[in-house]
């Protein structure tokens, strides 16, 4: 039968489909099969080059598609045929090709990845890794499959940070991505992550060749005199909460985020000891025991203001939310107002870690014992593997001279 759009449209349905076929032989094979619905629908059937089997591909429903344009599709895949292709296996790979792009992991996928591969190591950087992919990385490049982030892309995240003058913070994202892109690379020949994660298909590491926008982090080297020391003391340009958490880094010489996070269950009922769990410590991956930190007056009288400024029954610095501590972020936000309002050289918080050290030092303590009254992780064979003493008695004799000699800078 020659196919017209009449005798398209004249068919009857029956109870069973059938099928007209079209007995054009340029396009042997094509027809329309009508259903007992009464929908018409364009055919082609062939015998499989793949496997010798007869098969049949649809080609559209009469009316949506035209007489003639079904022949023209009809031919397309009678070509596809004759070239020894099978269109119902093109068809199929090219759904599951559809599939697989769409399953494909995206930087937003490999940044997560990254993130739980650092909280699996007990790394507290998985936060800021967090923080930076929703501050810093354009929402256009986290949906993008990760494989097709380029260089270019990298410098579109990197050179806007750069330019607003935060180098180092730049430098900071660079590491991250880099090592993120790394860890995509080898996820699949890793026993952590095989078969848990998204196909990457990452083939190389865009980040390599973008270099660093400063060739050297500036070291640390920032420790405030004695007369600085006393401006701080005494200022009132600082909040109470931030003033008296920056107090007691200075007076305890313990890390920015060891006195910020703290919680009023570390602390001993007469305020004599603070013992701060294992898991808190920035060593923690070094050694699971707790650090004991021997307190004075000074450190209760502080302590006792801490307590009724923030009526918080967990943390001694509680956040706006109340549920969780502040952020070690605020505390510099603090002391950057404090330094522009002050005039004082610019310092950071950790600084006051440093402080604390050189102070000692000068007040005659060892360093071995201000090492070991900061919590500093002891890596020598002989104290790793031999010496189980804890110092507790020598601490606290250099912790109560540190205080003595303290005052005395202080003038109280």
């Amino acid at each position: 039968m020659h196919l017209t759009d009449r005798t398209i449209r004249d068919a009857k349905p029956r109870q069973t489909a059938y099928r007209l076929r079209d007995d054009n032989i340029v396009c042997r094979g094509f027809g329309v099969v009508i259903a007992p619905s009464g929908a018409k629908s364009f055919f082609l059937s062939y015998t499989s080059p793949e496997d010798g089997k007869r098969k049949q591909v649809a080609l559209g429903r009469f009316r949506d598609v035209s007489l003639r344009d079904a022949r023209l599709k009809a031919s397309e895949v009678r070509g596809l045929v004759d070239q020894g292709k099978d269109p119902a296996f093109e068809r199929r790979a090219d759904i599951a090709a559809r599939i697989a792009k769409r399953e494909l992991g995206t930087l937003g996928d490999l940044l997560e990845l990254y993130a739980s591969d650092l909280e699996h190591d007990g790394k507290r950087t998985a936060k800021e890794v967090r923080r930076i992919t929703a501050k810093d990385v354009p929402a256009a490049l986290i949906s993008r499959p990760a494989h097709l982030i380029s260089r270019d892309d990298i410098l579109d995240i990197l050179t806007p940070i750069a330019q607003r003058g935060a180098l180092v913070h730049s430098d900071n994202v660079r590491a991250f991505l880099r090592a993120a892109f790394e860890l995509g690379l080898h996820a699949q020949s890793m026993t952590r992550w095989r078969g848990r994660t998204k196909d990457f298909q990452i083939t190389f590491n865009p980040v390599a060749t973008v270099r660093k926008s400063v060739s050297r982090k500036p070291v640390g080297m920032r420790a405030l005199s004695e007369d600085e020391v006393r401006q701080l003391w005494r200022t009132d340009l600082l909040t109470p909460q931030m003033h008296l958490a920056l107090k007691l880094i200075l007076a305890t010489g313990q890390r920015v985020e060891e006195v910020l996070h703290a919680r009023w269950d570390e602390f001993s009922g007469d305020f004599t000891l603070w013992t701060i769990p294992g898991e808190r410590r920035k060593t923690r991956n070094k050694t699971a025991e707790p650090h004991l930190v021997p307190l004075t007056e000074l450190h209760r009288r502080l302590l006792e203001e801490v307590r009724s400024l923030s009526g918080d029954a967990k943390h001694l610095f509680p956040a706006k939310n109340r549920s969780e501590p502040l952020r070690y972020d605020s505390l510099n936000h603090a002391v950057r107002r404090f330094i522009g309002a002050s005039g004082m050289v610019s310092f950071s918080p950790r600084d006051l870690r440093r402080t604390f050290k050189t102070l000692g030092g000068s007040f005659g303590i060892s360093l071995e014992m201000r090492n070991r009254l900061q919590g500093h992780a002891m890596t020598d064979i002989g104290s790793v593997s031999y010496d189980r003493w804890g110092y507790a008695p020598e601490k606290r004799e250099a912790m109560a001279r540190f205080v003595h000699k303290f005052e005395a800078v202080l003038g109280e």
